[in-house]
This record gives structure tokens, sequence and C-alpha cells, in this order.
């Protein structure tokens, strides 16, 4: 399910949830081969994978296997950012933006369209991008100054309730259509409020001054607010209440990413079983190497004294052999050699077998 989005809400909630990043240092920064950015963080709590698809971004819960050498933007980021610390991780207003910022750099997530991430300076003149593109008000390309994309509305957490009944006031569309015109807020989310204040959304916007300041209070709140579920529905992850129906439900953000955008890393992910098996194996292997260095050790030990010995166990042996010729029991030929020299432990005439003890 690689084109599961998050709300703008949702996105919100993630960056507060991923704030254990904010003081980390940049470890290591690769690609895998769907083309997502890998990126290593070492953080108080451990080193942590970030992952950066055009959509989202979370922690792996998963190791991943990475392309070999790939040079190109991400080789470019390894080498500005590597040892650098996250000093700050935002989203900028409620877009689908997020800006990690570092002592000398910004990198900048575009979550949306195809995605693409770009590495300015603290200036925002832009070092490189991971694709080139122009627009007539902005362009992503090497020394240019980075810009912002227009918002689709302004956040409901900075308007003024006079700014915005002064909009819907002169605003030609219905209530619903000129509410989610003038506040960057999921439709999802303001149909959600229409259908609890039991406002008409087909209405005039001009003449629902009124329940405009309820409608701004009520969103406002919620986009204030701390998450109150995570779920998915119709391929859109929400951390809020909506009328939409609930698919399947997560305890976080980032459990609902690993879960659900699995499927596209799996041809790179190394399976938890593999990796148990390999550190068992290896285990193992260094267990194995210590028996045989010390049997190694006793061979030698043994064969030493063989060859010490050789020539008494060489009279022990014809010793043997002329007590059995002579009809001798293995226990008479076992008390007549040891009562000159203690050496024989066991004797079995029938297989041939004789053990000494040197």
């Amino acid at each position: 399910m690689e084109k599961v989005q998050l709300s703008n809400l949702a996105l919100s909630h993630l960056v507060s949830e991923q704030q254990t990043l904010v003081n980390g240092f940049i470890n290591k920064l690769q690609t895998l081969e769907n083309s997502w950015m890998k990126i290593k963080v070492h953080t108080k709590q451990g080193d942590k994978t970030l992952v950066v698809t055009p959509y989202s971004f979370f922690i792996s819960n998963k190791p991943l296997n990475a392309k070999q050498n790939p040079g190109g933007f991400s080789a470019f980021l390894r080498k500005n950012l590597f040892n650098q610390r996250i000093i700050s991780l935002t989203q900028h207003g409620f877009d689908r933006i997020v800006v990690l910022e570092f002592p000398e750099k910004y990198l900048v997530l575009e979550l949306f369209a195809k995605g693409n991430i770009i590495l300015c300076d603290k200036e925002m003149k832009i070092l490189r991008a991971l694709r080139k593109e122009k627009w007539k008000d902005r362009i992503l390309e090497k020394d240019e100054i980075y810009k912002f994309p227009s918002s689709r509305g302004q956040s409901p957490t900075t308007i003024t309730e006079i700014e915005f009944l002064e909009k819907l006031e002169i605003n030609n569309k219905t209530f619903f259509g000129a509410c989610v015109e003038l506040l960057n807020v999921s439709p999802a989310i303001m149909e959600f409020v229409f259908n609890k204040l039991k406002f008409d959304k087909k209405v005039d916007a001009k003449s629902s001054l009124k329940e405009g300041k309820l409608i701004l209070k009520s969103i406002s709140k919620i986009y204030s607010s701390k998450s109150t579920g995570i779920y998915l529905s119709k391929g859109n992850i929400y951390s809020t209440k909506t009328n939409e129906e609930v698919e399947q439900s997560f305890s976080s953000l980032n459990e609902a990413l690993n879960e659900l955008l699995i499927e596209e890393i799996k041809p790179f992910v190394l399976e938890e079983d593999k990796v148990k098996k390999t550190k068992d194996r290896s285990g193992e292997y260094l267990k194995q190497i210590k028996e045989n260095e010390l049997k190694e050790i006793e061979f030698k030990e043994v064969a030493e004294k063989i060859y010490l010995e050789y020539n008494t166990i060489s009279n022990v042996v014809e010793a043997v052999k002329k007590g059995k010729a002579k009809g001798l029991s293995a226990k008479e030929i076992t008390e007549k050699i040891n009562s000159v020299n203690k050496i024989i432990k066991t004797i079995d005439l029938e297989k041939n077998e004789l053990v000494v003890e040197l």
C-alpha cells in the first residue's frame, strides 16, 4: 500500500511522536531499491532507522537492506549531514511538509505529489534537491532560494475569528466549500464537525457567519489537541474522529506506517528469523571454534604422549597378543601386565580393543 496518506493533522501528530529524533546525530544515509531514503540516527534511546517515503516518514521496526554504492543524491546528503545533530523537527504550518534543522543546514521533506527532499543552507539557498522541479512561482534547483508552496488555506489555529468571518462573508461558495477553501483542514475532519454541529453544508457561506464562529472554534480545538485514535480509512490515516469507516486501528502513527507500508519494504527487509539465525549461528560458530581449539590442544598433548610412550605401548600390545594366543582371558592378561606396569584400563579380546592410561 504505497500511496497510503496521512491527513495533515495526522502528520502533525506524527511529528510530535518523532521528537525522540531531536538531538540525535546522523550516522548513515542510504537509498533503498525503491528509492525511499533510509537515515540512521543515533539518539539517547539508541540507534533509529528513519525511512522517508514520498508521502510520509517513520522509524522502521525492521532492519532494511539498502542499495550498494548508490552514489548520487544519497551520497551528497551523507557527505553534508554525516554526524550532524538534528536541532529540530517541525511541520510547516499544517502543510505536508516537514523540516529537519541542523546547525548549518535544513532538510526539507515535501510529502505530497511525487514527494521530494531538498537540502538548503541556513539562508534557504538550495544546495541540492532529489528531483529538480519548476512551477511559475517557485523552482527547486541548486542555488535557487527555497520557497514553501502556497498553503491550501490558513491554519485553523492561527487565523483570527474576525479574519475568517470577513473572508467567509465575501465567499461565493457553499458554507462547507468555503470552510474547506479558507482553512487548511482535512475535508473528512471538516465534514465530521459539520455533522456534529448539524449544520447545513449547502447553504451560502455569506449567510452563515454565526455558524462560522462555531465551526472555527471546533476545528481550532481539534487541530490544537493530541491524537484521539489512529486508524486507516480508504487509504488515509487519521488521528482524530471523522465519519469515515474505521478499517484498521493502531496504537501509534509509527506503528500504522510500519504495518501498512511493510509490503513495499518487504523485498528489502532482513527477516527477523534470518537475523536471529545469523546471530545464533555466529554464536554457534564461535562456540565450535573454541571447542575445536581445545580439542586440537588435547589431541596434540595425546599425540606427544603416544610418541613418548611408543615403545611401552608396543610392548603392551605384544604382551596382550601373546596372552591371547596362550588362551588367557582378558582379566588374566590385564592382571599380569598391570602387576609390572599399571597401564591397562580395559581389554576387549573379541573386538580387539585395548585402552591404556599413559
